[in-house]
């Protein structure tokens, strides 16, 4: 009886910290600065061209519906461009522009990802139990030893890449000529990105989060 409880009480033990696991890995976005011009017009802008660089379009097609729709709710006369640059290439180059040139829109949001940083670490192991002590076996290396080989007790270790991404969203109004905004985001854990949907949906809450926080909604 004494085994079958301590083994149910091993198992939600491993549970809980698996969960805490799950929590600390998902992937976080916040931003880092934002800059805003001294001579902001009183309405920056009539009509909103929404446009992306990043290596994944489909993000890039999250971002821009998402986004456009946001600013909608808000007031904000927004547009998704639909166009999406993956490369940096004389055509890609010539295509951005026309791009903008071809709309109607008087300013442009320019969203894209400036920096990405994947990083290999090693977790040799742990027999720490989940209340953040040792157990009280291991104090000597054979205790220690003898964790390894106890399955309910001892979390092996292994191999994990950590992925951080920096992004960049900024406003020009005049078509495009002139800079009156920009924020920088930093996401970490990326790699545990489901969806292009969900790394948008966090991503842009935090940008109109910035947005509001320097007056342009």
């Amino acid at each position: 009886m004494r085994k079958a409880v301590r083994s149910v009480l091993s198992a939600v033990l491993l549970g809980a910290a698996a969960l805490v696991a799950g929590c600390a890995t998902a992937p976080l976005t916040s931003l880092e600065v934002s800059w805003v011009t001294p001579q902001l017009p009183p309405a920056p802008f009539k009509k909103l061209l929404i446009i992306t660089v990043a290596s994944d379009e489909f993000v890039q097609i999250a971002f821009q519906d998402q986004m456009a729709s946001q600013l909608r709710e808000r007031g904000v006369n927004a547009v998704a461009s639909h166009r999406y640059f993956t490369r940096y290439t004389t055509d890609e180059r010539a295509r951005f522009k026309q791009s903008i040139d071809d709309s109607d829109a008087d300013s442009v949001l320019l969203a894209r990802v400036t920096f990405t940083d994947e990083n290999l670490h090693q977790n040799p192991g742990v027999i720490v139990g989940t209340n953040g002590v040792p157990y009280g076996d291991t104090t000597g290396v054979y205790g220690a030893y003898a964790r390894y080989f106890h399955p309910a007790s001892y979390v092996p270790g292994g191999d994990y890449d950590v992925k951080t991404v920096t992004a960049e969203a900024s406003i020009f109004a005049e078509k495009g000529e002139k800079l009156i905004w920009s924020a920088r985001t930093r996401t970490t854990n990326a790699q545990n990105v489901q969806s292009g949907a969900s790394a948008a949906t966090q991503y842009i809450t935090v940008i109109l989060d910035a947005m509001k926080k320097d007056k342009l909604l």
